[in-house]
């Protein structure tokens, strides 16, 4: 009996050993659980790598599945290849796709490529977008509202849609918290919206159209070559933009409707009519539209702002309407305020075909706020092109800038604008402080009004060139009966700085005769001790622009005389090789010449050159100079046509 229940007792039991077993076992299966659960999730998200290696792996299929979830996509197609997509890529869920810098995503001119929704976040980065297409706003791109799209060293071109072209961001209006578009080291190129237009805009943005308290930032880019009826770059309705370091050229808006325009970049009203459209760094150039603002149309809404700072504007062209060839800035509410910072606007044009006077060749302003400080103007024009009496006033004013009450300009540079019949400088009252207005022609019969059409309150220190009054006419000179002095200004160029600038010469009355001016000039210079009046500080700062020669060879030494160019050398400054001085001659304002003994070319390496001003102690950026093991000259043969 005790054997038997014994027996019955360990059946019943489970050793400490067989416990060990089963723990681990169940650890084992929890394990493979979990491993399976990951597997899944993994397979859920799709992340991973598109194709094996050769581009016949690299499908639309292939894309299908890696995009199925979110994650990070990259592509092995081995090279670079286009995968055309026959129906757009909605995307719900987190998701960053890189090209590599070899992959193009095509619609075929018949498809949109991605459809963002539901508040996720898409990133694209290295890859190249082409022939989007859209029967609804957003050509390559859609973005609803709360959804977050960036784009890296990307490309979207020749992409089709009513509103957005390339990319299309919306919200619910300018107080919705809309969506957020963050585009750096980007291009769109050939982009179009093919909305038709509408009294007062509304419709366009050839790339990007951003609205409905949305957000965009852009740097780094490029626009060119991008179309719509308003906004041939950007349009931007209810909603907030900052742009830095890109460049916009030829891009076009063609509104037959009127009323709007913006050859780059369109904005009606700002998020919460209270936001702030910011330009800095940035070019514009052969930028056109039919009707306002060759560049920029700007119409803010409420108390929204627009800052424009160190930027430059040239070859811009308002024609049709024919104003603001470069900006057309005008507030709803006479209290949206336009800030002109450190910029130049240059070779802009308002040229009115519709009948109308062409007015503002770089800037047409009504009803704002607006201060322009440490800018220059030089060679923009409003002239009318079609034939009219010399005595037309519709023939053109304001060559520089259409002004309205509460403008005020200082420490700017206005020199060599045309208008048509008067104003060559400014049509129109302002307030103005340490500025040069010169040189500018209003082209009409009497030779009277050809700086300015109103007299200009003069809060100090200006300078006017030249002053007439002619018969009986009163001739409005910028400054009333102040006398005019020649400014003596050099030609428009490169003398440091973001932008061009139209430098003083050494001889000029504006040097030491400027008083409370910024304290830096255009160029970022420091302001010497009297400030000067205008952009440019004379003496601000030393600057070598160019160098010849720039080299030299081992296989020919012997003593070489090097030109130096740059701005506001004088006689006592002294060039230098590596610090040590040589032996220098002053040539002008612009141009040093010094000679560099063989013993300074006769051992391999880089060297610099700087230009030294004792008085100051200040030195220059520096130049290279380079010695190389053999420098040969080529000479081409003359022909001699007989």
């Amino acid at each position: 009996m005790k054997q038997s229940s014994k027996s019955k007792s360990r059946s019943g039991i489970i050793s400490p050993s067989n416990k060990r077993l089963s723990g681990e076992i169940g650890v084992l299966l929890v394990l493979l659980l979990i491993l399976a659960m990951l597997l899944a999730t993994k397979s859920a998200k799709g992340a991973g790598t598109v194709g094996s290696g050769t581009p016949g792996s690299c499908t639309e299929a292939a894309l299908n599945v890696a995009l199925s979830g979110g994650g990070s996509i990259s592509f092995n197609c081995g090279g670079s290849l286009t995968i055309t997509l026959t129906s757009q890529k909605t995307i719900n869920n987190n998701t960053t796709i890189d090209g590599g810098g070899q992959i193009t995503l095509s619609g075929g001119n018949s498809t949109r490529l991605f459809n963002l929704q539901n508040g996720a976040n898409l990133t694209l980065q290295n890859i190249t977008l082409q022939n989007g297409s859209s029967s609804s706003d957003g050509g390559a791109i859609y973005v609803e509202r709360l959804s977050t799209l960036t784009l890296t060293n990307s490309a979207i071109n020749n992409s089709t849609a009513p509103n957005g072209g390339a990319i299309a961001l919306n919200g619910w209006g300018s107080s919705d918290p809309g969506g957020t578009l963050i585009v750096t080291d980007s291009s769109f190129s050939g982009n179009s919206s093919t909305a038709g237009a509408i009294p007062g805009g509304g419709n366009g943005g050839g790339a990007l159209y951003i609205t409905g308290g949305s957000t965009a930032t852009v740097s780094g880019s490029t626009f060119s070559n991008n179309s719509s009826v308003n906004g041939g770059g950007i349009h931007i309705l209810g909603a907030n933009l900052t742009v830095s370091d890109t460049t916009f050229s030829g891009n076009v808006a063609n509104n037959s409707a009127g009323g709007g325009g913006g050859g780059a970049i369109y904005v009606d009203g700002t998020k919460n009519h209270s936001g702030t459209i910011d330009i800095s760094n940035s070019t514009f150039s052969n930028n056109q539209s039919n009707q306002l603002g060759g560049a920029i149309f700007s119409f803010p809404e409420g108390t929204g702002s627009t800052l424009i700072d160190q930027s430059l504007f040239d070859g811009n062209s308002a024609t049709g309407s024919g104003q603001g060839g470069a900006i057309y800035h005008q507030s709803a509410t006479k209290n949206g305020p336009l800030s002109i910072n450190t910029s130049t606007f240059m070779n802009n044009n308002a040229h009115a075909t519709d009948g109308s006077a062409s007015s503002g060749g770089a800037l047409w302003l009504l009803d704002a706020p607006v201060t322009i400080t440490n800018s220059t103007f030089d060679g923009n024009d409003a002239t009318t092109p079609i034939p009219l009496e010399p005595d037309d006033w519709q023939r053109g004013f304001g060559g520089a800038i259409r002004t309205s009450n509460n403008t005020t300009i200082v420490n700017s540079t206005i020199v060599n604008n045309t208008a048509g019949f008067v104003g060559g400088a400014i049509a129109g009252p302002a307030t103005v402080r340490n500025t040069i207005i010169a040189n500018n022609d209003g082209d009409n019969p009497w030779d009277i009004q050809e700086n300015c059409t109103d007299e200009l309150t003069n809060s100090g220190n200006n300078i006017q060139f030249p002053q007439k009054t002619t018969g009986n006419f009163n001739d409005y000179e910028c400054f009333g009966s102040q006398t005019a002095v020649n400014p003596q200004v050099g030609t428009i160029g490169d003398f440091g700085g973001p932008t061009p600038t139209v430098p003083l010469l050494a001889s000029s009355p504006a040097i030491n005769a400027g008083n409370n001016c910024p304290t830096t000039d255009q160029r970022g210079f420091a302001r010497n001790g009297v400030c000067d009046i205008g952009a440019y500080e004379f003496g601000g700062g030393l600057l070598i622009s160019s160098m010849t020669p720039a080299w030299s060879g081992l296989n020919n030494v012997q003593d070489v005389t090097v030109t130096v160019q740059g701005a506001d050398f004088t006689p006592s400054m002294v060039v230098r090789w590596d610090g040590a001085n040589r032996t220098t001659t002053y040539v002008n304002q612009f141009m040093l010449t010094a000679v560099l003994p063989s013993t300074d070319l006769d051992t391999l390496g880089s060297y610099n050159i700087t230009v030294y001003d004792s008085s100051r102690s200040l030195e220059s950026d520096p130049a290279t100079f380079t010695v190389v093991s053999e420098l040969y000259e080529t000479f081409l043969p003359v022909v001699i046509r007989p």
